[in-house]
């Protein structure tokens, strides 16, 4: 099957607010108060579940190029224009490039919106943005390494890639209903949704419109950047704000890489 297909049509459902899927809360565009907040100076975007981005990770946004990669919704990309920069966001989700574009137009700016997949050579020249902005979505996609090339080529020199992901060994487990607040170690590493789950579980997370998964290894998470260019600045972990799997690990962590 094509995965790539069916995890679009997964978050133009989520995206819509039609899926009960916990993923919901990520399409939930900015209220209007918010977006006022970040004219007056507030910056808060995430890159993973709980945590704000440090401000510190941030230059001076005004005039600055900015790519939100993976990042349609109308979350981020409203407070980056809130701030003067000159926003792109790319997604392969129609619908939730659809509320990027709500957001602008309530708002009042300008804002480029594109359907594209990550997987794919990105449609930019070479040294086009100040920064890429890349929440959570690498563990949709079944291979990372041609991200971070496109990435680096795409930036320019000093360019700043934020990026948040999903620890590999999140994948191994499963809640264990039969044991209240506990965790099963089912699968091996690496996961792959086609691959690893049940017909019966797979039939379930197509019927529920639920996206597939895939992990990805420190090697291809960190080993990848550095080899496709990037230094190392900054990172810290994250967890659900209060999941089950709080109980036992951070799930999440976010990077800042700089484009050497």
């Amino acid at each position: 099957m094509n995965y790539t297909e069916h995890n679009a049509k997964a978050w133009d459902v989520i995206g819509e607010g039609s899926s009960e899927d916990g993923r919901a809360q990520f399409t939930q565009m900015i209220s209007h108060e918010d977006y006022l907040r970040a004219k007056e100076g507030l910056l808060q975007v995430s890159l993973t579940s709980s945590k704000y981005v440090p401000e510190n990770w941030f230059p001076s946004l005004k005039g600055k190029k900015i790519l939100g990669l993976a990042c349609g919704g109308g979350q981020q990309g409203p407070v980056f224009a809130a701030h003067g920069a000159d926003v792109t966001i790319i997604d392969i989700s129609p619908r939730q490039l659809e509320n990027e574009k709500l957001a602008a137009k309530r708002e009042g700016y300008s804002i480029t919106t594109l359907l594209c997949d990550m997987e794919k050579t990105l449609p930019f020249d070479d040294n086009s943005f100040d920064i890429i902005f890349n929440p959570v979505s690498n563990c949709y996609i079944e291979n990372i390494l041609p991200v971070w090339k496109e990435c680096a080529r795409i930036l320019k020199t000093g360019g700043i890639l934020m990026m948040g992901y999903v620890k590999e060994e999140h994948f191994m487990f499963e809640p264990d209903f039969s044991r209240d607040q506990a965790l099963t170690t089912i699968y091996k590493l690496p996961f792959h949704s086609l691959r690893d789950l049940s017909e019966e579980k797979k039939q379930k997370m197509l019927k529920n419109h639920e996206p597939l998964l895939f992990s990805h290894s420190l090697t291809e998470q960190i080993g990848g950047l550095i080899k496709a260019g990037f230094l190392i600045t900054d990172l810290y972990e994250d967890g659900d704000g209060g999941g089950l799997f709080d109980q036992y690990m951070n799930s999440y962590v976010a990077v800042r890489a700089v484009k050497t």
